[in-house]
């Protein structure tokens, strides 16, 4: 008998990627991670930004050990990939959900053995909410002293490289793609527009699970409102807590399905050309060629 089904959800911000690990938590016998390489790029010992990054919570391990809440201090890009290449006696599906710039382009630290999935979204809806989920992390994290009085102020494309990479996150979705078809890692990735998610759950995650092996049923589609599944994934101790409390995951909290009325009315809106500030219309028109690659390979089923 073979292993687990092992599978990493690549991701830009603000694609409903957390909401999407939600849903397959629900899995039987799954190990579920959550942004190592988030950890490993902003606060790890590999970090692009060596500043003091300040003081964690105390580490916490979840009951009945199902989750961990780790330290930044152990989190390089090794042990992340002696971490999710590790065999786990008795689990039946590994799945981590990473945000794809973080992996910095190491590719020689992907795990082996994984099928990859690419989760995308419209670059005019990801650039606005990403911008202001910045500003409210940087504030409750104290990242830094010299953020400005407001987000308006916030120039998000003048950004240093940890915050905003060179390709916005969706140049680096399309290379890692690309790599990942060319080195045999996954011959047949899967891309999942979060548009086409939120409007038609039930077609989209069954037909995802179909090309990655696992079991559909209908309770997927549903999970209890609150973060107390995250007490079983492993997660780092920041991003927790940044999840538990930040104004950013308040949706994310109180979620109980991909179908909720902002999400289905963002999600059916025509992309916004007018009316947004320069930083992010530069943002959007750099990302659009890279979007619109990956937009034309997306699985896609009927009635959506």
């Amino acid at each position: 008998m073979g292993g687990p089904v092992k599978i990493i959800i690549w991701a830009s911000p603000r694609t409903c990627s957390t909401a999407l690990l939600k849903c397959m938590s629900s899995l039987p016998n799954a190990k579920i991670f959550d942004e190592l390489y988030s950890i490993a790029f902003l606060l790890g010992p590999d970090r692009l930004d060596q500043r003091p990054t300040g003081e964690e919570p105390q580490a916490s391990q979840a009951g009945q050990g199902k989750g961990y809440a780790f330290p930044s201090s152990i989190c390089t890009y090794e042990w992340i990939k002696e971490t999710l290449q590790q065999d786990y006696p008795g689990g039946e599906f590994v799945i981590s959900k990473e945000i794809v710039y973080c992996l910095n382009q190491k590719y020689d630290c992907l795990p082996e053995g994984y099928r990859h999935v690419f989760l995308l979204r419209h670059p005019s809806k990801v650039f606005p909410s990403w911008k202001k989920l910045t500003y409210d992390v940087l504030n409750m994290m104290e990242y830094s002293t010299e953020l400005p009085a407001s987000a308006d102020e916030f120039v998000f494309d003048q950004q240093p490289p940890h915050l905003l990479p060179p390709g916005k996150s969706f140049k680096e979705a399309y290379d890692l793609y690309q790599y990942v078809k060319e080195k045999k890692l996954d011959v047949d990735p899967v891309i999942i527009d979060a548009d086409d998610l939120i409007q038609n759950p039930e077609g989209i995650v069954s037909a995802m699970c179909a090309k990655l092996g696992i079991p559909y049923t209908e309770s997927l589609l549903t999970w209890d409102k609150g973060t107390d599944i995250v007490d079983t994934w492993t997660v780092g101790i920041a991003f927790k807590n940044i999840i538990q409390h930040s104004e950013a995951y308040k949706n994310f909290r109180n979620s109980t399905s991909f179908r909720r009325p902002e999400l289905e009315k963002q999600a059916t809106a025509r992309p916004v050309e007018s009316r947004v500030t320069p930083d992010i219309e530069r943002c959007v028109s750099f990302s659009m060629p890279f979007y619109q690659k990956m937009y034309e390979q997306r699985l896609q089923v009927d009635n959506i």
